[in-house]
């Protein structure tokens, strides 16, 4: 049977990085609770043909958004204004991750890891086994700009 403690302190440091978010959005109050499936999202958002990386769906979640980011690999890059919080809940891979002293480290990584990523530090990640990785991806302050991203390879 699998613990269900590596979810729940995701969901923690998500709600908290989210609860973060000063003011509530503009037109929150119209929207609906709404349950999703992981495995639905997944499944009915397949990686496009030909992409290595893509967010699937997405949420807002205050002045953040949860992404569900389905990959194969990514080239190392930074982000120069958004935090990341990424939790991986399907797949095994690397991660090549940038130490507080700038080098760049390689680790494994499996469901139920939670990863920091702050604004400028580097990262990529590749799958090691059949499965892409499915990262929550918890990104903020605000919406995701292709021009705050940064490729190093």
């Amino acid at each position: 049977m699998r613990t269900k403690r590596p979810l729940l302190a995701a969901l923690a440091a998500l709600t908290t990085f989210a609860a973060a978010a000063p003011g509530t959005p503009a037109g929150a109050q119209d929207r609906k609770i709404a349950v999703s499936a992981l495995d639905n999202i997944v499944k009915q958002n397949p990686l496009p043909l030909g992409e290595t990386a893509a967010i699937v769906a997405s949420f807002p979640a205050g002045d953040n958004e949860l992404g569900i980011l389905v990959m194969s690999r990514n080239r190392l890059h930074h982000h120069a204004r958004q935090n990341h919080v990424l939790y991986l809940a399907r797949g095994r891979g690397l991660a090549r991750l940038e130490s507080a002293e700038g080098k760049i480290e390689t680790r494994p990584i499996k469901p139920g890891d939670i990863l920091d990523l702050p604004a400028g530090r580097k990262h990529a990640f590749t799958k090691t086994g059949e499965e892409n990785l499915v990262f929550l991806v918890l990104a903020g302050p605000g919406r995701d700009d292709p021009a705050d991203t940064t490729h190093h390879e």
